[in-house]
């Protein structure tokens, strides 16, 4: 949690801007020709193959950092092209799905990365502040796939601000769909604590009682309520989760995804407090996981209007996805 109030993070997409920041090549003889603006929108189709991305080489390490072989830029022609680096064989996305993703960007002028690669989400692809290619490129893909896709200059001139010089760029994504009301779905366990009694039906929302009438503990407690079978939540993660926070004291919710409509929050694991990232490092995706733990792991002597100063925090977490 980056607030004490909430755990609902900022996701406003930055990929525009950070496009926006990469225009204009340095290395000129590498180029394709400068695109000016002549008023005509440019075309958001999207092809599978084509010349410039059958020349790039983009790794398959999923959720890792891409080693990317960019293709020249005169290589690119008028169309977006796409391919399919690592098929996750999920559900295919489409202009509805409501989507987290990690992404680097290559300017297709310089041959080099232009951003970090990073995370962004969760994002809806039917706002229509979205730019336009984004779900062009991503329509269809099954959920957990790698795509590559070139971006064209003149596609990039409808999404830059004050550009006159606009080099094509190469898209790396590594994308996941995440659906409102989703749950934890593996197998249910037996508790190996007696402070909470939490519901382990998998595919439904949790139902939770907090034993007040017992002492605090003075060390984290960690319950695997429902285990999954997916991926390992690692260190620096970026995972969906479902989630609902109380006190230990007398039981208070104070925060939880399914009391705001059961949609998903997406975050990295060093953004939220220590005791919160403790109960999701080394657990796996589909997983329900009951955790106490003292202020020390929480918000220390800090107080809000909803966590007095020096709360003993009672969370039940399921693992949605993990980036």
């Amino acid at each position: 949690m980056r607030s004490r109030s909430s755990l609902l993070l900022a996701s406003a997409l930055s990929l525009a801007l950070l496009l926006s920041g990469c225009s204009g090549s340095s290395n000129p003889e590498a180029s394709a020709p400068a695109v000016e603006d002549t008023g005509v929108a440019p075309s958001y189709e999207v092809v599978d193959g084509g010349d410039a991305i059958a020349a790039a080489t983009i790794s398959e390490n999923f959720g890792d950092t891409p080693e990317v072989t960019a293709p020249g830029a005169d290589l690119v022609g008028e169309l977006m092209e796409r391919t399919i680096v690592v098929d996750g064989g999920g559900e295919a996305i489409t202009s509805e799905s409501t989507v987290v993703w990690k992404e680097q960007i290559y300017d297709l002028g310089t041959g080099e990365a232009a951003t970090e690669f990073s995370s962004q989400g969760p994002i809806d692809l039917s706002n229509p502040e979205l730019p336009e290619y984004v779900v062009a490129a991503l329509d269809g893909v099954p959920s957990n796939s790698r795509i590559g896709l070139v971006i064209p200059a003149a596609v990039m001139l409808g999404t830059t601000t004050g550009s006159e010089n606009v080099d094509p760029m190469l898209l790396i994504l590594d994308v996941q769909s995440i659906e409102d009301g989703a749950a934890a779905n593996g197998t249910p366990q037996e508790a190996t604590q007696s402070l909470v009694t939490t519901s382990a039906n998998p595919g439904e929302a949790p139902t939770i009682e907090v034993h007040s009438d017992q002492p605090e503990p003075t060390e984290q407690v960690i319950d695997v309520t429902i285990k999954g079978d997916g991926a390992t939540v690692e260190a620096g993660d970026y995972v969906t989760v479902q989630y609902t926070g109380l006190l230990f004291s007398d039981g208070t919710e104070f925060d939880s995804s399914w009391t705001r409509g059961g949609t998903p929050i997406s975050f990295s694991t060093t953004g939220v407090v220590e005791g919160f990232a403790n109960a999701l490092v080394g657990q796996t995706v589909g997983s329900r996981i009951t955790t106490v733990f003292p202020a020390e792991l929480g918000y220390g002597d800090s107080e809000s209007a909803s966590i007095p100063a020096g709360s003993t925090l009672v969370f039940v977490v399921d693992i949605i996805e993990t980036l």
